[in-house]
Order: structure tokens, then C-alpha cells, then sequence
């Protein structure tokens, strides 16, 4: 890999490359360590690395934030890092037609304290903000808890610029929100992890700040009352941006006790938001709720942040798991009874916290060993994909039926198999 270094660091700035064992080390990927870590400060620069790496035949893994660098299988091979991280800026904002581009290493954190100074937000709230950068949200397909008011970076992307093999930059959708010209082309990088391309910059379509917000923690003494209030909670006129479900370890987690409970929040005009707090508190009082606790302001804004936490995936313990489900929304409570049975039966413990109204659940299951997770993962319904550090382990779910689709399109944009082999399954 010395003639990778070397022509990297003539095409660039002597800062941009780096391979001495502390960064090497630091930016290992499953284990895997690369030869050497490069930093472009320009999307040209980024072309250029993809250049560089194409003629020298290199493997190489996009790297943001690395919140999610455990998700999915070790890379197959492992040559070059390109951290975008110095890719940061705000390319074009048009706070009027409420849009914005920016660059893909830019943090979630920081974008929404330039949006904050506008009145504006990007209605996203992922785990660790500060760390995870833009381009690493779209190519994991990271959501939060306000995904049932707002939907998720499928429903706000309208355009976006990536680097494919070889360097040459490629774009599609644009600055209009209301763009139906050509294929869908940026749809196809949500959740790519990397596979396909290096996300260069991103625009979304933004929202105004509400002008008033509010939150219930509804205590339960049984799950099955929590989730026939949410049953009734869906069949209402009612509309809260959040509506979590926390089992007994993700409340111990957040700061919080009790069997199990519901987070549910509401934004929008004061009036309307004081009517869905009224509304919904004596909702999960009629189902049995214990409590009915309202938080406002630092204590609001700490639980939420704490909930968008709980799937984080940055720092996990040798025994320890993250598991993403997606279920239809009326089996959840189904699948939480389900997976905490499951969880017991290998001996560890599971802290769940669901997008109860739309399907999703993250679980963290410690402690297991590699045969117990795998045994884990084979008895647990719709299962997404599997972060861990455990060797020889499931890492993500039953492969779709286009499974084959996804091999030629993967086979069309990298054909020499450089960008994060073996990802999702050999040869994808």
C-alpha cells in the first residue's frame, strides 16, 4: 500500500493522509485496520481520493462520525478510510423556500444550531447528534422518535451529490421540494451503507421551529395496558410527533423506574398542543396508566435526547448487541413479549425502546456470547440488521427478495468491489 500512500499524499495536502499506528488504530473498522486514512477538505479532493483508489485497487470504507460503524458484517477488506468529517459546510440555504444544502460531513448537532438561528429545523432526531454526521445518517437510514409526526430522511431528502468508483461526482433530485422529474436516484443511497458511493452533500426541505411543545412519561404496571392505550391513541383524531414505548431497562437507561412506560409528545400551536396533552393523559389514564407526569423545557428536551440515545450503536461492551426489528405496528406488543421472552431464555436482559405506532423496535441485549446472540437473532421476528463487536454472528436479517437486484446494481457501481465489501452479504 505504499504507492496508495504515496500518490494520495501528492494529489493532496501533506495534513489530508495520515498512517501512523494511532490513527490507524483508531479507525479500525470490526478490527479491521486500514493501511491509511485520508481526510478530503473539498468534494474535488474527494474525488480525487476516489480517483487514486480506483488506480491502486484499495478497499476503502466511508467514515463520519463512525456512531455506526458496527452495524452490519466486517468488511471483507480494508485499505483506506476516508473520513468526510472536514467536509462541513453549509453550501446553500434559502430559509424562504425553506431548504438547504449541505456537505455530508457535516454533524446532525451542528446543522440544527445553524437551523435553530433561523427559526428552522431539519426534523430528525438520531442518536449522539454531536457525533453523526449527514451523509452517515442517509447511508444508514437513521431515524427518531419523531419519525411518526414528521416520517423520516426518505420524507425530507430532495437531493443529493455523491462520488462514485473512479471519482466521477454524480447528482440527483435537486433544491425543489416538489421535484417528480427522472428516477428517484438519492432514494437509492438511504441505507447503502457506504456500498454504492461516498455521500458528498445532501439538500433537505426544512420545517419551521413549533411554536410549542409538549410531553407526557405515562407509567404502566402491566405492557398490555400500555399498548391498548396505544391501540386507541392510533385510532383517534389525536396526532403526537413521538409515541415511545420503554420496557423496564430502557426506563432504568433514561434515568427514569417503573415496569414499563409511554413518551409521548406533541408540537405545534400552544393551543392545539395543550389539547393533545389533555387528550392523551386522560387516553392512558382510562387504559390503567399509574402516572401521568408532564415535563417541560431542559427535563423534556434531556428524556427525548436520552430516548434518541437508546439505539446507539458507537460504544458497545464485548458482550453486548443492537438489534433493529421492524414488525407491522399492531404486532409490537407481540414482539416486545416476544423478545423479552427470548431475551431470557439465552440468559441475558433486553432494554427495548419502540416506535410503537410505526413498527420499530432497537433492542440492547447483554449479556451474550456469539452461540447465544445467534440463537437470538434466529427466534426474533423482522430483524433489520445486528451491531456487535461478537465474532461469527448474524448481522443482519433474512436477505430480501431482491436480493439478486441488489447484487447487479451493487455490481453496476462498483464493479472492481471496492467500497465496504462484503457489507451486507458476500459480494454485496
Amino acid at each position: 500500500m505504499t504507492r496508495l500512500i504515496d500518490a494520495l499524499r501528492s494529489a493532496l495536502s501533506p495534513d489530508a493522509v495520515q498512517d501512523d499506528d494511532a490513527t490507524l488504530a483508531a479507525f479500525r473498522v470490526h478490527g479491521l485496520q486500514p493501511q491509511c486514512v485520508v481526510a478530503p477538505a473539498t468534494i474535488e479532493d474527494l474525488q480525487t481520493v476516489m480517483r487514486v483508489a480506483t488506480e491502486q485497487r484499495a478497499a476503502l470504507a466511508p467514515w463520519g462520525g463512525g456512531t455506526h460503524q458496527l452495524i452490519g458484517r466486517p468488511p471483507e477488506r480494508l485499505d483506506l478510510v476516508v473520513r468526510t468529517t472536514r467536509l462541513n459546510r453549509v453550501l446553500a440555504h434559502t430559509p424562504e423556500d425553506l431548504t438547504i444544502s449541505v456537505e455530508a460531513g457535516m454533524t446532525f448537532g451542528a446543522l440544527r444550531a445553524y437551523l435553530n438561528q433561523h427559526g428552522q429545523m431539519l426534523a430528525l432526531d438520531p442518536p449522539l447528534p454531536d457525533r453523526a454526521t449527514i451523509g452517515g445518517l442517509i447511508a444508514t437510514a437513521t431515524d427518531g422518535p419523531r419519525r411518526l409526526g414528521y416520517g423520516t430522511l426518505r420524507d425530507v431528502l430532495i437531493g443529493i451529490a455523491v462520488v462514485e468508483v473512479g471519482g466521477r461526482l454524480s447528482r440527483g433530485g435537486g433544491m425543489v421540494v416538489k421535484n417528480v422529474s427522472g428516477f428517484d436516484m438519492m432514494k437509492l443511497y438511504l441505507g447503502s451503507f457506504g456500498t454504492l458511493a461516498v455521500i458528498a452533500s445532501a439538500n433537505f426541505k426544512l420545517l419551521p421551529l413549533p411554536r410549542a411543545t409538549g410531553t407526557i412519561i405515562c407509567r404502566f404496571a402491566d405492557p398490555p395496558q400500555a399498548c391498548a392505550a396505544l391501540d386507541e391513541l392510533d385510532g383517534t383524531q389525536l396526532a403526537p410527533v413521538a409515541a415511545e414505548y420503554l420496557n423496564s431497562d430502557a426506563l432504568t437507561r433514561i434515568g427514569q423506574s417503573g415496569v414499563c412506560a409511554l413518551a409521548l409528545a406533541a408540537e405545534g400551536l400552544p393551543q392545539a398542543v395543550e389539547r393533545q396533552m389533555r387528550d392523551m393523559g386522560a387516553l392512558v389514564q382510562r387504559h390503567g396508566a399509574q402516572s401521568v407526569e408532564r415535563l417541560e423545557g431542559d427535563d423534556a428536551q434531556i428524556l427525548w435526547s436520552r430516548i434518541a440515545d437508546l439505539p446507539q450503536t458507537a460504544a458497545l461492551a464485548d458482550d453486548e448487541a443492537v438489534v433493529k426489528l421492524a414488525v407491522l405496528p399492531a404486532d409490537v406488543a407481540d414482539a416486545v413479549s416476544h423478545c423479552e421472552a427470548s431475551a431470557r431464555r439465552v440468559g441475558a436482559s433486553v432494554c427495548i425502546g419502540a416506535r410503537a405506532l410505526s413498527g420499530i423496535l432497537y433492542l440492547r441485549v447483554r449479556p451474550v456470547t456469539s452461540v447465544a446472540l445467534t440463537s437470538l437473532i434466529a427466534d426474533l421476528p423482522g430483524v433489520q440488521w445486528v451491531a456487535t463487536t461478537l465474532p461469527d454472528t448474524p448481522r443482519w436479517g433474512a436477505p430480501p427478495q431482491g436480493i439478486e437486484v441488489m447484487r447487479r446494481i451493487r455490481a453496476e457501481f462498483d464493479p472492481l468491489h471496492l467500497l465496504n465489501p462484503g457489507r451486507f452479504l458476500p459480494g454485496v
